[in-house]
């Protein structure tokens, strides 16, 4: 008792939250069983895939395997000057200061280059 323990080797660039939440939630329910979680990356867990490792209990990485967050990238299209130009006005209403930071319609600001 004790001993049992499921190894799983991730190797994942990335990609959409939604996909690895769901999968970090199913490596969570090993986990909720009892058992041990053992995570192995022998080239790379970035992003999605390391959301997924983090739910482990040991990760064991190949030396030069790319294990972490590297960032998120959203490129979106800005129509703010072209709607100025023509006398379009936009009104964004929101629940608080931080949801709505970047929209297609609203100014660019410094608070939103990083």
């Amino acid at each position: 008792p004790g001993l049992d323990q499921v190894v799983v080797c991730i190797t994942s660039p990335g990609g959409a939250v939604t996909m690895y939440g769901l999968a970090a939630s199913q490596l969570m329910r090993i986990k909720s069983a009892g058992l041990k979680l053992v995570v192995c990356v022998d080239s790379i867990a970035a992003s999605g895939g390391y959301l997924m490792g983090v739910t482990a209990d040991r990760i064991y990485a190949a030396p030069f395997a790319l294990v972490g967050s590297i960032g998120v990238i959203s490129i979106v299209p800005n129509v703010h000057e072209l709607l100025e130009k023509h006398d379009i006005h936009t009104h964004v209403i929101t629940a608080g200061k931080y949801k709505r930071t970047l929209d297609v319609l609203g100014e660019v600001t410094g608070m939103q280059i990083f």
